[in-house]
C-alpha cells in the first residue's frame, strides 16, 4: 500500500508541473501559480509523511524539515518562495506573468531535486516530523533513521556499530555522468548561440579593418554585411502585453521604450528563460521572453 500511494504521490506531482507550464503558456498566470503552491504541498506531504498539516502551518512544516536537515537550505529558501507567490495569487488575485514564471522554474528545479536527492528509494522520510528542539543527538537520529532501525535506540546501537563512513558509487556514477552532460549542453550552447556568433564576426572584422588599414569604403561594405546579417538571424515576434525593452537582461535594466500590444519586433534569440534579445535601433535589447510569441 505505501509503495501504491507513493506511486500515486509521483504522478501527481508531475501532473502538477506539467499543469502549472501549460497553465504559464496560455497566460492563465493566476492559476498557474496556485496550482505550483498546490504541487508544492504534495512534495511537503512525501516529505514530512504528513497526510494533513495537523494544525501546522506550511511554512512551519517547511521550516521543519530544513531544522531536521530533510532538505537543504537552497530548498527551503525555494519552497517558501513557491509559498508565498502563491498565497499572493490565492488572496490577492496576483496575475503577474513574471511572478508565475519564477514558480515554474523554481517548481520544476526542486522537482528534480526532490526525486534525485529525497527520493524514498534512498532513505524512507520518517512519518513524523518531531518538535523542533536544541538537541544535536536528536537531529542526527532524525537524519541517520533508516527503514531497519525506526526506534531512536537502535539508531544509536547502529551508528556505534557502523562507524566506517561508506560511499555510494552509483550516486558518484550519476554526478559525474550529470557534470558531463552540463558540459556538454554548454559547449553546444556557446557554438549554437547566434547572438554570440554575431558579435565575434563583428568584433573580427572591426579589428581586422583597423590593422590593415583599409579604406572607409571598406569598413563602409563591412559594417553594411554584418547589419545584414544580423537582420536575416533575426524572427519577427509579436507582442502579447504592454512590453518595456530594456537595455540590460534585469528588471534593473534602464527602460529603453514601452512597446503597445501586438507590436512586431525582431526577436534575435534566447539570452536565458526569462530574457530574450530583440535587434533595437540598430543595436540589441533586451525583453521578458513571457511576453513575446513567434508572428504568425
Amino acid at each position: 500500500m505505501a509503495n501504491s500511494a507513493t506511486r500515486s504521490a509521483w504522478q501527481q506531482i508531475q501532473a502538477g508541473v506539467y499543469d502549472t507550464e501549460k497553465l504559464l503558456t496560455n497566460q492563465e498566470y493566476n492559476l498557474s501559480m496556485i496550482k505550483a503552491r498546490q504541487t508544492l504541498e504534495i512534495i511537503i506531504k512525501q516529505l514530512s509523511g504528513r497526510e494533513d498539516e495537523e494544525d501546522q502551518s506550511l511554512a512551519d512544516i517547511i521550516d521543519s524539515l530544513y531544522t531536521n536537515n530533510i532538505i537543504s537550505k537552497t530548498s527551503c529558501e525555494h519552497y517558501h518562495k513557491i509559498r508565498a507567490i502563491g498565497n499572493k495569487a490565492v488572496h490577492e488575485n496576483n496575475d503577474d506573468g513574471y511572478n508565475a514564471t519564477i514558480a515554474y522554474q523554481l517548481l520544476s528545479e526542486e522537482v528534480q531535486t526532490f526525486i534525485h536527492d529525497y527520493s524514498p528509494k534512498k532513505t524512507r522520510i520518517s512519518p513524523v516530523i518531531t518538535p523542533v528542539r536544541n538537541d544535536n543527538i536528536q537531529r542526527r537520529q532524525s537524519v541517520s533513521a533508516t527503514e531497519s532501525t525506526p526506534k531512536r535506540k537502535v539508531v544509536r546501537k547502529t551508528s556505534k556499530n557502523k562507524k566506517r563512513p561508506t560511499v555510494n558509487t552509483s550516486d558518484l556514477a550519476k554526478v559525474a555522468v550529470g557534470f558531463v552532460i552540463l558540459l556538454i549542453l554548454i559547449f553546444l550552447f556557446r557554438s549554437l548561440n547566434p547572438f554570440k556568433n554575431n558579435k565575434k564576426t563583428t568584433t573580427t572584422t572591426t579589428t581586422t579593418a583597423a590593422t590593415s588599414g583599409e579604406s572607409s569604403d571598406s569598413s563602409e561594405t563591412n559594417s553594411e554585411t554584418s547589419t545584414e546579417a544580423a537582420a536575416a538571424a533575426s524572427t519577427k515576434y509579436v507582442t502579447t502585453a504592454k512590453l518595456n525593452v530594456r537595455s540590460a537582461p534585469s528588471r534593473d535594466g534602464d527602460i529603453l521604450a514601452t512597446l503597445n500590444v501586438g507590436v512586431t519586433v525582431d526577436y534575435a534569440g534566447e539570452h536565458d528563460s526569462t530574457w530574450s534579445i530583440i535587434n533595437y535601433n540598430g543595436g540589441q535589447a533586451y525583453v521578458a521572453t513571457a511576453y513575446i510569441k513567434p508572428a504568425q
